[in-house]
């Protein structure tokens, strides 16, 4: 007589489970980004809905200042043009022109803007910054930490310089200014070469939705191929 095979399925019933656990976390871990992105746009909403505000009404140790609308006077330090390499928009490569700018509450970073690459790396864009710039509008923009990049441009490099990502305390000590911390994504005043196709939340709660339900899906099938599976071992 035929003994059942069960400690063979131990091992293949253990990677079954473990993988049905993980796909399970995915799916919340999925559910709890939808929720966070519909918070975020819930305070976008209510946010945009104040009007401008100016930088000295912000508190950032105090509350989360992402996405508010600022305004102020200030003057461009054109002679510290920052671009940030590798800014995609309509499928062409480009750069976003970060520029400090000195105001009456203190110099902030301010983002003006998308610009189409040169043909050849080794040229940057012409950009024009002159003093025309007298007063800003834009919204409040938190530079979120990439532990994969690693800046190499040295701190003696002369302006314009090329940065890979926005990292406030690099830019003080490349640029030698005490900058507030977070960035101001221009949206006026207008200037045609610039494109501002700001996007604070790129993927839509609905989508994280359905990412969750494609990994509650895969965890209830794997878990009943397994199942029927190991049914029809034994049986046999």
């Amino acid at each position: 007589m035929k003994q059942p095979r069960r400690f063979p399925s131990l091992p293949t019933a253990a990677v079954v489970l473990t993988a049905v656990i993980c796909m399970v976390l995915l799916g919340f871990w999925q559910l709890d980004r939808m929720h966070q992105k519909e918070q975020r746009l819930a305070s976008i909403a209510q946010k945009s809905g104040e009007g401008a505000i100016s930088l000295d009404a912000l508190k950032p140790q105090q509350e989360d200042i992402r996405d508010y609308q600022v305004g102020f006077n200030g003057r461009a330090e054109s002679n510290q043009i920052l671009f940030l390499d590798n800014r995609v928009q309509n499928g062409k490569v480009g750069y976003e022109v970060l520029v400090p700018v000195q105001s009456t509450d203190g110099t902030v970073l301010v983002n003006f803007g998308w610009v189409a690459a040169p043909a050849l790396r080794s040229e940057l864009p012409h950009v024009d910054l002159a003093q025309t710039y007298q007063h800003f509008h834009g919204r409040i923009s938190i530079p979120g930490h990439n532990p994969i990049v690693r800046e190499t441009l040295p701190f003696d490099a002369s302006f314009p310089v090329v940065i890979q990502a926005v990292d406030l305390d690099f830019i003080r000590r490349l640029t030698g200014k005490s900058l507030l911390p977070y960035v101001v994504e221009l949206t006026a005043p207008e200037q045609s070469e610039f494109i501002r196709d700001w996007q604070p939340v790129v993927m839509p709660p609905e989508k994280h939705f359905a990412y969750a339900i494609q990994w509650f899906g895969l965890a209830v099938a794997a878990a009943a191929v397994s199942y029927f599976s190991l049914i029809s071992n034994r049986k046999g």
